[in-house]
């Protein structure tokens, strides 16, 4: 039960500093696992005196995440052929049927984001995704044909996934057919869900990571902000690109230098523009976008990326996202930002 190992943008948390401040009543307590093809990582702030009442709280608290990331992975997997999102891909039915309220919230958010980018961010990619070989079948390594491309194009467009609640019910309807993906929001959704786990636990300072996707809420000892490092877009090594404090807020990274393969001399970048059928073929290197919801924070970048950075940043504009754009250059990078980002960078 696992989403796809992919190696695309993470943001890079700065752990090292997360104790430096601490004080004797205040210390972080951290936990990590495998989940969804990748790693979770969790820091909070804790308060207690014995080394051993904070090993008994990391204990229970990463039972009750790993459980979450368990039940998380049988809703939204399309790595796990058993789970529910695996069962209605393979169904081929165009009748309504009874989902999960997490599947149904998360593909509420996909279809929104769908509209508002007029396409840009769709759920029923998957067919073009696993023929460019960046789904669960990695069989492929080459460039598809126009025919095979063409033929699946035919079988994407998030105007076949109808959603309702009915008696109290949540439902789905998806064409024959079709098959939803949600690679590109699932990881940013299972941050806001352990997330509020964390406040059910009565925990308020905390700084939780799924595959690159975080949200920071409340602050670290003394008061200090959560500091996160967006990382630069160079292909042969890590390095910061810019470091911003967090808190209350989620963020999310996309970009097309960390999975693709290259034929002839081109690059191919994993990120499908469902529009087309083909990957996306711009020099816009990555895009964060800051959100209340990681979530939509996740679905926004990717459907910023398949944009570009012209389009990108307009529509970030117009729906006053904080977005963050890197633009390739032949002699570096160049960095554009919408003017909310700006706003929170200021605050």
């Amino acid at each position: 039960m696992k989403f796809p190992r992919i190696f695309n943008i993470s943001i890079l948390l700065v752990f090292l500093i997360y104790v430096v401040g601490c004080s004797k009543s205040h210390s972080i307590s951290k936990i990590s696992g495998p989940t969804m093809g990748t790693q979770y990582h969790i820091s909070w702030v804790t308060e207690f005196s014995t080394e051993e009442a904070a090993i008994d709280e990391r204990t229970r608290i990463k039972r009750l995440v790993d459980e979450l990331l368990v039940d998380f992975n049988k809703a939204m997997s399309t790595y796990d052929p058993n789970s529910e999102l695996s069962i209605i891909n393979k169904s081929h039915s165009d009748q309504w049927q009874v989902i999960s309220p997490d599947l149904y919230r998360v593909l509420s958010m996909a279809l929104r984001v769908n509209e508002q980018s007029q396409g840009a961010f769709d759920v029923t990619v998957g067919p073009l995704v696993n023929l460019w070989g960046f789904g669960p079948d990695k069989s492929n390594d080459h460039v598809p044909g126009v025919a095979q491309i063409n033929e699946r194009l035919a079988l994407v467009g998030s105007s076949a996934l109808s959603l309702r609640q009915l008696d109290g019910l949540s439902e789905l309807r998806l064409s024959a057919q079709r098959y939803i993906d949600l690679s590109a929001i699932a990881k940013g959704d299972a941050v806001d869900v352990i997330g509020l786990l964390l406040q059910q636990q009565g925990i308020d300072n905390y700084l939780v990571e799924v595959g690159g996707e975080i949200v920071a809420h409340g602050h670290k000892p003394e008061s200090a902000p959560w500091r996160i490092a967006i990382e630069a877009p160079n292909d042969d090594g890590r390095s910061v690109q810019i470091v911003i404090p967090l808190s209350n807020m989620g963020i999310a990274t996309s970009g097309d230098y960390r999975n693709y393969f290259e034929q002839d001399g081109r690059r191919f970048s994993h990120t499908i523009d469902g529009r087309t059928g083909y990957p996306v073929n711009h020099k816009l290197a990555s895009v964060s976008v800051l959100h209340s919801s990681v979530a939509l924070a996740d679905a926004w970048a990717t459907a910023l990326t398949v944009l570009g950075a012209e389009a990108g940043l307009a529509l970030a504009e117009e729906y006053n996202l904080a977005a963050y754009f890197i633009v390739r250059h032949e002699d570096g990078f160049e960095q554009y930002s919408s003017s909310h980002f700006e706003q929170l960078r200021l605050e």
